[in-house]
């Protein structure tokens, strides 16, 4: 009865080391996947930050200590939150925020680089996409690949800060 007993629970364990292997041979595939449907359809893209049309002349803007154009949101009252999101999302309210200052486009490798320089900060780590550096030469594309902390430094650089959560929204 004991040789039974270890026979199933050896086959068993074999078949979850299997499956297991399968999982993870199947998210490694899919991400793979992923990343080929990112950069073909990034290998059509031309526009940069700099090629936003968007009509901002209703707004106040001023000029950051990084030299990038800031429009003033007016305070008001804003819905935060959506009863159609995720639990954390909930519930839908209105809220009052101070008027505020955010740029007016993304940061940009360019932009960041300038601080990287002017600051002797790290590079972004990059954490996804490896290998796909183009992203990271392309001075007019936003930066990717930095973490809270790298913001916080380059907003700090800059004589800026981070959006609350409440203004994000």
């Amino acid at each position: 009865m004991k040789d039974k007993n270890l026979m199933i629970a050896v086959i068993g364990c074999f078949a979850i080391a299997v499956l297991f292997i399968l999982v993870i041979v199947w998210e490694i595939k899919k991400s793979i996947d992923h990343r080929e449907k990112v950069r073909k359809l990034s290998a059509n893209v031309t526009r940069t930050v700099e090629d936003d049309n968007r009509d901002f002349s209703i707004y106040e803007s001023i000029v950051g200590t990084d030299e990038r154009e800031m429009i003033l949101i007016p305070e008001g009252i804003f819905t935060r939150g959506s009863e159609k999101g995720g639990f954390d999302e909930k519930p839908e309210q209105e809220i009052y925020l101070d008027a505020f200052y955010v740029d007016k486009y993304e940061v940009t490798v360019k932009a960041y680089n300038v601080f990287r320089r002017n600051a002797n900060y790290v590079e972004p780590s990059f954490p996804f996409m490896q290998g796909d550096a183009k992203i990271l030469e392309t001075p007019t594309f936003p930066v990717v690949g930095v973490s809270w902390y790298d913001s916080v430094n380059y907003c700090k650089w800059a004589g800026k800060r981070l959006l609350t959560e409440a203004e994000w929204e």
